[in-house]
């Protein structure tokens, strides 16, 4: 049994779950007012440019692979398949750090009996453990499975984001703002705070280009996804300024924080309207709308070690489909072993907080490296005649031009962003150096599978006659 081609509102709701996470809300509200002109810069520097690169380059190169293909047809073999291994293994960091807010997300659903037992660090990564063991478990069965998950995620998320601006409103109305924002500072804080929320700006907007890697599932192609890419770049930038502006008007900056925040303000948000008895259940809304999150790129990353197995650059068994599901078996156990790792290193000596702020930060910087590529891919191409049929921006090759060279110069400024350690890190410098370490040694894992991959290509041309 074939798996079936995803059609626009599965694809939709699919790059919406994927995309679209609450909990950036939280982190922007943190830093109060100051982050709505801050995700409009987000928008215009890194995710405009993101989804016009992403267009065109999805329309100049042929079948599933994205960024792996894009970089190995552009600038070799060995840059593609960097480029392919950090934004494979960027997930495992994120994926954890997904499943540390989600389960901060049911202990504030299952009362305080349940966020106290969850204070026991032991206690929380097994709780996060079972959720990614159920999650692959779902992708295993394939495809067609993991996005009822994921397409139940992004409805969800979207009626959250609509009841949290409601509710918002509404109290403001009635009891008034809990944020002045006539009189509040909006320049950009210049803190460690500021620099993990420029960071994770542009993090939140990462993902559009993923749907290049669902290419070949999708009903209608290219045209399809260049049809959900518009619509998702729109709702972003609604979400994510629309909502932090709604959750300030529920929680002032100092009473809005990374982890906590956005569970706080929907509960606030209920009661001020007079549905506090609703909270519990909002809250397992949002924890299932982000286990929607989780599950949508769970299934996307597994699409890359496929990409690599093919062309023979790992072993060959990550080149196999199952023959009933169609599921990447190999790369969804490998991912979910390595989410193992990553929750067991986090806890190295950190607070939840600061361990939650790790992962993040390492999420951010293995992910972002690869856009480097990206608008490298980019702007290369732009010395090639178009393809018939592909899609480019008005203006040619020399708004294009300017247009990577912005995505660019944004992209290296968040990974910069990156390396200014948590307030919230007991030792500054030393979590400096796990983050940085912990990248490096991604980095060198690559050259080593790459350096395999070659052998074993040797080999097997030297065995054929």
């Amino acid at each position: 049994m074939s798996a079936k081609p995803l059609r626009f509102w599965d694809l939709a709701l699919y790059a919406v779950g994927m995309t679209l996470s609450l909990r950036w809300v939280a982190t922007a509200a943190a830093a109060g007012p100051a982050a709505l002109p801050l995700w409009v810069a987000a928008v215009i520097g890194f995710m405009a440019p993101l989804v016009i690169a992403t267009a065109e380059l999805v329309s100049r190169f042929e079948g599933e692979g994205g960024l792996y293909v894009w970089s190995r047809e552009a600038f070799g073999p060995f840059a593609g398949f960097l480029c392919g291994w950090l934004y494979w293994t960027c997930n495992i960091p994120f994926f954890s750090g997904l499943l540390y807010f989600i389960v901060s997300v049911l202990g504030a659903a299952l009362g305080p009996g349940a966020q106290a037992a969850l204070k026991d660090p032991t206690l929380f990564v097994l709780v996060c453990l079972a959720i990614s063991v159920v999650v692959a478990g779902l992708h295993l069965l394939g495809l067609g499975m993991g996005k009822w998950l994921s397409n139940f995620g992004g409805a969800a998320g979207s009626a959250l984001l609509v009841v949290l601006v409601a509710a918002g409103i509404a109290g403001a109305l009635k009891h008034g703002s809990a944020t002045d924002f006539v009189h509040a500072n909006y320049a950009p804080p210049l803190t460690a705070d500021g620099a993990i929320l420029w960071s994770t700006m542009v993090f939140a907007f990462g993902g559009p280009e993923a749907l290049a890697f669902l290419r070949d599932q999708v009903q209608g192609g290219i045209h399809q996804i260049l049809k959900v890419l518009a619509v998702v770049g729109g709702l972003l930038t609604l979400a994510y300024v629309v909502g932090t502006g709604a959750m300030l008007m529920v929680l002032s900056p100092a009473e809005a924080t990374r982890l906590a925040g956005l569970p706080d303000a929907l509960t606030l948000a209920l009661t001020r309207i007079g549905l506090g008895g609703l909270a519990p259940f909002a809250l397992l809304i949002l924890a299932l709308s982000l286990l929607g999150a989780y599950s949508a790129w769970f299934g996307v990353a597994a699409r890359l070690p496929l990409s690599a197995g093919v062309d023979q650059m790992l072993p060959a068994v990550f080149a196999r489909l199952h023959p009933r599901t169609g599921a990447p078996v190999a790369a969804i156990l490998a991912q979910g072993a390595a989410v193992i790792v990553f929750l067991l290193l986090s806890q190295a000596g950190a607070s939840l907080k600061a361990a939650y702020d790790f992962l993040v930060a390492m999420s951010v910087i293995s992910y972002t490296l690869p856009f480097v590529f990206l608008f490298a891919v980019y702007l290369k191409v732009q010395g090639r005649p178009l393809p018939r049929g592909a899609w480019s921006p008005p203006g040619g090759p020399v708004t294009a031009r300017a247009i990577g060279w912005l995505g660019l110069v944004v992209v290296i400024s968040a990974i910069l962003c990156t390396l200014v350690p948590s307030p919230d890190a007991t030792n500054g410098l030393a979590a400096i150096l796990k983050l940085v370490i912990a990248s490096a040694v991604l980095i060198l894992c690559g050259v080593a599978a790459y350096a395999w991959g070659l052998r074993k290509r040797a080999l097997i041309a030297g065995t054929q006659p």
